[in-house]
């Protein structure tokens, strides 16, 4: 027997596994380095999210829930959605990030914030939504084709959002609930 192996196994090492028929090659994916750096700029803000964050929600569990050996901490391979666009052409894609941490959202829609690209790396929040998510499957986010000062509206389920100078500093722009119901149920709070 372990003549056979010593020489079978060479010639499988060499030839690798034969490749089935049925075969369909795929590729890794790791996350999107440009969402890290966006998640990482909310994280140094005071926004909800950000300090949601930082509470450890296990507790003396030692990190894991005793159920699913999960951890009840925020973990953005399970609890963010994003989306990448350019949303005003200057060559700097801007991020949508979406949390649906179920510590953050109950029962109700996923807090999200649009996070602005002011200068290559240097990012800033345009503004909060919230939106069902994949949740709902009935409503997806719609970008575009609308334009406010240049920037591309967009509707979440809470409503639809368009640009505007910012107060606080007239070369920014934030984006601000174009209906009055959205504004009203407190769901869009501009930045």
């Amino acid at each position: 027997m372990r003549k056979l192996l010593r020489t079978a196994l060479p010639s499988v090492i060499l030839l690798g596994w034969p490749p089935s028929a049925s075969a369909e090659p795929v590729a890794w994916n790791a996350f999107n380095p440009l969402v890290s750096d966006a998640l990482h700029a909310l994280r140094q803000t005071d926004l909800e999210p950000s300090r949601a964050m930082e509470i450890n929600m296990d507790g003396d569990r030692q990190g894991r829930d005793n159920d699913t050996g999960r951890s009840y901490n925020f973990d953005p391979s399970r609890h963010l959605l994003y989306i990448v666009k350019d949303l005003n052409r200057d060559g700097l894609p801007d991020v949508f990030l979406l949390f649906t941490w179920p510590y953050m959202r109950g029962n109700a829609e996923a807090q999200g914030v649009v996070m602005v690209q002011h200068r290559r790396g240097e990012w800033r929040v345009g503004c909060e939504f919230d939106d069902w998510g994949n949740e709902r499957g009935r409503f997806v986010p719609q970008i575009g084709p609308g334009r406010s000062h240049g920037w591309l509206n967009f509707r979440m389920s809470d409503g639809l959002y368009v640009w505007r100078r910012s107060p606080a500093a007239a070369a920014r722009m934030e984006c601000v609930p174009a209906q009055p119901a959205a504004a009203s149920r407190g769901n869009a709070r501009p930045r």
